[in-house]
């Protein structure tokens, strides 16, 4: 009964010896050669609760859960066969103080003048990341006759695809869509009345 969230991000998309830039996610390389990096970021966590957004009046009566920013450990593998990556993630702005760690597998190719980058994945989230957006506490479950709830840590898959469209010099559209699906300790939870969460995102870039 949440409202769908619609946001405005940077893509500012820089790529140095050290330094890298893309959107919501930056970061310095610790190490890297021709195939392998291993990086040390920082990314935003978009996920969120704003009580006051849903149609459920059980759940009005829920605490917000916030947005947060990870710190994260990155390594990633690229070859001929696509690009592979690891990392291991954890809230610093202290609203979980949870770890979670994510592995991707994209396989990137032209399509004529569009760059086209399928890819799939898993997510694990530690039950303290779980607790936090999807527990509901025993004071929670007074106030919004909900039943209580406290999850383990949880397994998510997810599929994705990125696209960008080079229409001009240095004018070019990019699109990039995911599904997870969601584990089961997200389903059980009384908060949640779907199985995937959705996400897409469109934008113009301007390389120089």
């Amino acid at each position: 009964g949440h409202d769908d969230r619609i946001l405005p991000v940077p893509l500012i998309h820089f790529e140095g010896e050290r330094f890298y830039a893309r959107g919501l996610d930056a970061g310095v390389y610790l190490w890297k050669n021709e195939h392998h990096a291993i990086s040390l970021g920082a990314s935003y966590f978009g996920l969120a609760f704003d009580s006051s957004k849903t149609d459920d009046r059980r759940l009005k009566r829920l605490d917000d859960r916030y947005a947060t920013l990870n710190a994260y450990l990155y390594y990633t593998l690229q070859t001929g066969y696509g690009h592979a990556g690891v990392r291991v993630l954890r809230d610093v702005l202290g609203n979980s103080d949870a770890f979670s760690a994510e592995a991707h597998y994209k396989y990137p190719f032209m399509f004529g003048p569009v760059y086209v980058s399928p890819g799939v994945g898993i997510r694990w989230d530690s039950e303290d990341q779980l607790e936090y957006y999807f527990g509901i506490s025993s004071s929670e479950a007074r106030k919004s006759g909900l039943a209580g709830y406290s999850p383990d840590g949880g397994v998510s898959p997810f599929l994705s695809l990125e696209a960008d469209w080079k229409f001009a010099d240095n004018w070019s559209v990019m699109a990039a869509g995911n599904v997870l699906f969601l584990s089961k300790e997200i389903k059980e939870s009384p908060m949640v009345d779907d199985s995937q969460i959705f996400n897409a995102t469109i934008g113009l870039k301007y390389a120089f």
